[in-house]
Parts: C-alpha cells; structure tokens; sequence
C-alpha cells in the first residue's frame, strides 16, 4: 500500500470535516440534548415533590376528615341524648300532669256522685209519696214521713 498524497489529504479533509461537523452539527445537538435531559429532569423532581406534597396533603385531609367525622358523631350522639332526655322530661311532666288530671277528675266525680245522692235522697220521699198515691190511690200525708230518718235509713 501506498501511501500518497491522496491519502494525506484524504485523511486531512477528513479531521477537517470532523472538527466542522463537531462545531456545526454534533455540539449543537448534544447541547440541546443535554437541555432536554435537564428539563426532563427537572420536570421529573418537581413532579416527585408534588406527587410527595399532595400525598401529605392527602394525609392532611383524610387525618382532619376523620377528626370531623368524629366531632360529626360525637355532636349526634350529644344532640340525641339531650332530645331522649328532653323528651322522658317532657313525658315525665305529661304523665305527672295526666295524674293530677285523673286525681281531679275522680274528685269531681265523687262530689258530684254525693251531691247527686243528696239531690236523690231529698227528692225520695216526693217520689215515694207519688208513687204510693198512685197505687194505693190516696195521697199520703208528707208530715207523716220524716225526711231525716229516710236519709238515716239509707245510709
């Protein structure tokens, strides 16, 4: 093999055109994918802290969601045994109220029984006076009949 001027400037051109390619193609493309690996790099860490920041936030929510829930539980079971305690007052006093009402009701009663047998016993001997003149035909004398022993009788 020979080794020529040919040769010589073939392997010159081809240094040259290595070195214009590096300065003109491969540095501007390497450049830009060393950006690229940096954007991408950067886009990928800020991702992973909000990925990381909304999972804390997540525990936040779920952490205060439970203590609402909680509160929301404690308040109903707070708010139903007041209204279950109100409510047997409310029945309690009903019920007090419903007695007297009974109490007073059978005192009426028993008054108004006594002061009927009162009226009755006091209309007896009229009744009686009526009925033994209708049947026996006669009228009978009403001084002859005594009001008080009649009522003594019944008693």
């Amino acid at each position: 093999m020979e080794f020529d001027a040919t040769f010589l400037i073939s392997v010159i051109s081809f240094i040259v055109f290595v070195f214009i390619m590096n300065k003109i193609f491969y540095a501007p493309v390497l450049k830009i994918m060393q950006e690229r690996q940096h954007f991408v790099d950067e886009n990928f860490n800020t991702a992973r802290e909000a990925k990381n920041e909304t999972l804390t936030q997540i525990k936040i929510h779920d952490s205060e969601l439970e203590k609402t829930r909680e509160q929301a539980r404690n308040t109903v079971a707070a708010e139903s045994k007041r209204i279950k305690q109100e409510n047997a007052k409310i029945l309690t006093e009903y019920r007090n109220e419903l007695t007297n009402n009974i109490s007073e009701r059978k005192e009426d009663l028993k008054k108004s029984a006594l002061d009927a047998k009162e009226t009755l016993k006091d209309d007896v001997v009229d009744i009686a006076k009526t009925i033994s003149g209708i049947i026996l035909g006669n009228d009978i004398n009403s001084e002859e009949i005594n009001k008080e022993q009649i009522k003594e009788e019944q008693n």
